[in-house]
């Protein structure tokens, strides 16, 4: 996405408030010309009329009386122009991230492993952080600088004569130009920082991670290394950031110094007047300070912009898709599995599974059972037929009707930091207690967890805490709280031993009676029980259709 595209979208969240935040901008810097202009003014005159013996006829009332109006008009204006632009941005940044994750789902199953990872995650905060400047440091200081300098030069030349109006001008022009410039030298740095920046947060991250195996291995000095290569890396980006700013805040310092001399000379005014538009020259640069922090940004800000997808699906859904209760559950016509950017996987399979009916998927390991699962929950595309959900085209259903239809519990199963309770409560938030602890019950882990605390039990970051059978069974109970049509199990008894496993499965059996269930498992027992035994096999080299 480009970031005029991105601009426009923000924008278009909230353009109302996008519109008053622009107007207050405005206001600020008109405000600030007001009170520099007439305060020089005001003073000059004063001490004129003091020499001249005029103080006893000169009116110090109606312009005082204006600087102290105009002095709190400024503050409440920047106030507002605060609190609507972050207001503004909020909301447009919530869009975004609600556009950005809803684009995300839609990705297959092995793009967003790949953005599970440390570096795929600290790349996504880290670009939505650049965004998040880029309306108030960019954006609205860039839309309020034409009426300022405008405004400014009519002021000048209105005080002082054209040729001071126009000699303002172009020296704050000047400084617009050199600004840019600076920013478009430094772009590389600023793309460079923010990704050695991003690069020791992954490693940060990965490092942390596999801190025990690292320790065990004796590898702490590599990884550290690897981490402090990072950072030089980006301090040296920070040192040329350092440079281009240094030479900004000079250009800044010394332009409307010049401004103000220049007009000093080619003012045809009296002294009073040609204070203020002294003055008004120096408040003219104003909007430009405003800028700089954004175009500082700028590579940072196109870098993040580049990498955003948040546009829509372009697969049509029939949103009035209504389940058809006489219809079988699950039906696989022809379907084959593909990984992603591959040839077909798997021998084309024909299932039909009616409500309450078991069905397993067997075969060698890295036959490509759990792809054949994730394509049958729409999360991989087929190479070949169809998955019917409950008498319609898998791809006809709405996302959210898909998803409270059928469920996946992968082989690894995602929990997040916090209690028990927290992670059950991801499957429906209106869910009691007593439902969550007649579900944990089911899957034979209420037992293990009514010592620890029950529901309240800590869990830390991606359920720890819990063994891997135990973390298993929490996603178990997670789907049983669904009460999905089709259940999809890849290897649910891993970890177990054979009481536990026959436990859990029983357990299931029961909690969801009406459910159509595919269990892929390696252990005989598991498939015992079951009404129907898929085969899994690859397509050998040179075939491409199932004998």
């Amino acid at each position: 996405m480009t970031l005029s595209r991105l601009v426009h979208d923000l924008m278009a969240v909230a353009p109302r408030r996008f519109a008053m935040a622009a107007a207050l901008v405005v206001a600020v810097h008109l405000t600030g010309l007001l009170l520099l202009g007439l305060s020089g003014w005001f003073v000059a005159a004063s001490a004129l009329a003091g020499l001249t013996g005029l103080g006893l006829v000169f009116d110090f009332f109606r312009p005082s009386a204006i600087i102290r109006l105009t002095t709190p008009l400024r503050a409440l204006a920047r106030y507002g122009e605060r609190v609507t632009g972050h207001d503004a941005t909020l909301r447009a940044l919530m869009d975004l991230r609600l556009r950005l994750f809803a684009a995300l789902s839609r990705r297959n199953a092995a793009d967003v492993a790949r953005l599970r990872s440390a570096e795929g995650l600290n790349r996504l905060t880290a670009d939505l952080d650049a965004i998040e400047g880029l309306l108030i440091r960019l954006v609205l200081p860039a839309l309020a600088v034409p009426v300022t300098l405008i405004l400014g030069g009519t002021a000048i030349a209105l005080l002082a004569g054209p040729r001071a109006a126009a000699l303002a001008l172009g020296c704050h022009v000047a400084v617009l130009a050199l600004l840019g410039w600076i920013a478009a030298a430094g772009r590389g740095g600023a793309m460079r920082q923010e990704a050695a920046f991003q690069q020791i947060r992954s490693r940060m991250a990965e490092e942390m991670r596999l801190r025990s195996d690292t320790a065990l291995h004796g590898q702490l000095p590599t990884a550290l290394a690897r981490v402090l290569e990072a950072a030089t890396a980006m301090e040296d980006a920070r040192a040329a950031m350092d440079r281009g700013e240094r030479h900004a805040t000079f250009v800044l310092s010394l332009l409307p110094g010049v401004a103000a001399a220049g007009v000093l000379v080619l003012s045809r005014a009296d002294a009073a007047f040609t204070l203020a538009a002294m003055l008004v020259a120096v408040a003219m640069a104003e909007g430009a300070r405003g800028l700089w922090r954004g175009l500082a940004e700028l590579g940072r800000m196109q870098l993040a912009a580049a990498r955003m997808e948040c546009g829509a699906s372009g697969a049509e859904v029939n949103s009035a898709c209504v389940a058809d209760l006489n219809a079988p559950p699950l039906v696989l016509a022809g379907l084959s599995a593909q990984q992603a950017g591959r040839a077909a996987l798997l021998r084309p399979v024909d299932l039909t599974l009616r409500q309450g009916e078991w069905a397993a998927l067997v075969g060698p390991s890295g036959a490509g059972k759990s792809t054949l699962l994730q394509t049958i929950a729409g999360l991989l595309p087929t190479s070949g037929g169809e998955v019917y959900l409950l008498g319609h085209r898998l791809q006809d259903w709405p996302e959210d009707a898909l998803r409270a239809r059928l469920c996946l519990v992968p082989q690894r199963p995602a929990l997040i930091g916090g209690t028990v309770e927290d992670n059950l409560a991801l499957a429906a938030t209106a869910t009691t207690s007593a439902e969550m602890e007649a579900a944990l019950r089911a899957v034979a882990l209420w037992y293990p967890l009514s010592g620890r605390g029950g529901l309240r039990a800590p869990l830390g970051a991606q359920g720890a805490g819990l063994s891997g059978g135990e973390a298993r069974r929490l996603a178990l109970a997670r789907a049983i709280l669904r009460r999905p049509a089709v259940l999809l199990l890849d290897e649910p008894t891993e970890g177990l031993d054979s009481a536990t496993a026959h436990a859990v499965l029983s357990g299931l059996r029961t909690a969801l009676p009406q459910a159509a269930v595919v269990i892929v498992s390696h252990r005989a027992e598991d498939c015992a029980g079951v009404g129907q035994i898929v085969q899994a096999k690859r397509i050998s080299p040179g075939s491409s259709r199932a004998t």
